[in-house]
């Protein structure tokens, strides 16, 4: 191998300290500043979106508390409109249900007043019917027909007038 032949020793040694100083000057002035241009790059990229992100946060937790109490507001509006639905139904309700029982009170009393008169031709009729009854009765026994203030006087009599 020629490598390790210790002739060729101080020549090795040479261009290994020039490979060495070039590839020392190449890294340190080309492509280290480079790459430490690119890391504070990113790193201020990174702080940046960190930023965004915290500021975007904070702003979701406002709009969340925004929504929460637009929510309850009209939760509470909601409430209010019902409640004042349920009464106006319920005045409304009332008021049908006063109307209707003024009405069936106004029609009893007038169908009451109907039978009361609806009665009184009955009774009348039926105390003609049993003077004409009292009558034939007494011709169909033989007896001689009663005058009808005598009818009329029994007939007082047994309705208890």
């Amino acid at each position: 191998m020629p490598q390790l032949d210790p002739s060729t020793f101080g020549s090795q040694l040479f261009w290994l300290a020039v490979s060495f100083v070039t590839l020392y000057v190449v890294l340190s002035v080309l492509v280290l500043p480079r790459i430490g241009a690119t890391m504070a790059k990113r790193s201020d990229q990174l702080d940046g979106d960190l930023a965004e992100a915290e500021a975007l946060r904070a702003k979701a937790e406002a709009a969340l508390e925004a929504y929460e109490e637009a929510l309850a507001q009209a939760r509470t509006k909601a409430l209010v409109v019902a409640q004042t639905m349920r009464a106006e139904v319920q005045a409304e309700t009332a008021r049908q249900k006063a109307e209707l029982d003024a009405k069936l009170a106004e029609e009893a009393a007038a169908a009451d007043s109907r039978l009361a008169a609806t009665r009184e031709a009955a009774l009348a009729g039926l105390r003609d019917a049993a003077k004409e009854i009292i009558g034939d009765v007494m011709v169909s026994i033989g007896v001689d027909q009663a005058d009808d203030k005598s009818v009329d006087a029994a007939l007082d009599a047994a309705s208890g007038r």
